[in-house]
């Protein structure tokens, strides 16, 4: 079992995200969502961390896959993906600004320009599969290391 989700709320063709003040990520727009606490289940977790992070109560998201970090041809890590469509007449007025960082409705046009770098590297590969289609999927952000001169570069 994997210890983090990630949730994308959608509406209309706008997305929630979060622009996180903290590490992982920090400084980059991301969807919602976090750690999974001790005898909760993913889908628990991520209703609760959606809450948490953004005061909207859902009763239902879709499981959409899961996502893992390979480093070096190793599973090092992943998170549950889920999803929720919003109703067209939901007011969620943004920017917000919590603890987490910084909420915002942004559209897809902006989530995929192939110049912005301030968003999450697998969400602009990933996004139209997780709003688009029913199945489930495993995303692999896959990352190879190697040392020069004492630093790691990737």
């Amino acid at each position: 079992m994997f210890k983090y989700n990630i949730c994308f709320l959608k509406q209309n063709d706008q997305i929630l995200l979060l622009n996180r003040e903290k590490p992982s990520w920090m400084g980059r727009w991301n969807g919602v969502g976090g750690k999974i606490e001790e005898n909760e289940s993913p889908r628990e977790s991520a209703l609760r961390e959606i809450e948490e992070e953004t005061g909207i109560a859902l009763e239902s998201i879709d499981f959409k896959g899961i996502v893992t970090w390979i480093v070096d041809g190793k599973l090092t890590g992943g998170m549950y993906a889920y999803f929720a469509e919003l109703p067209s007449d939901f007011i969620y007025e943004t920017p917000i600004k919590t603890p987490e960082g910084i909420l915002d409705w942004k559209s897809l046009e902006w989530i995929m320009h192939p110049e912005n770098n301030g968003i999450a590297d697998i969400i602009p590969k990933s996004i139209h599969r997780f709003i688009d289609d029913a199945n489930c999927y495993e995303h692999h952000t896959v990352v190879f290391m190697k040392m020069t001169n004492g630093h790691t570069i990737s």
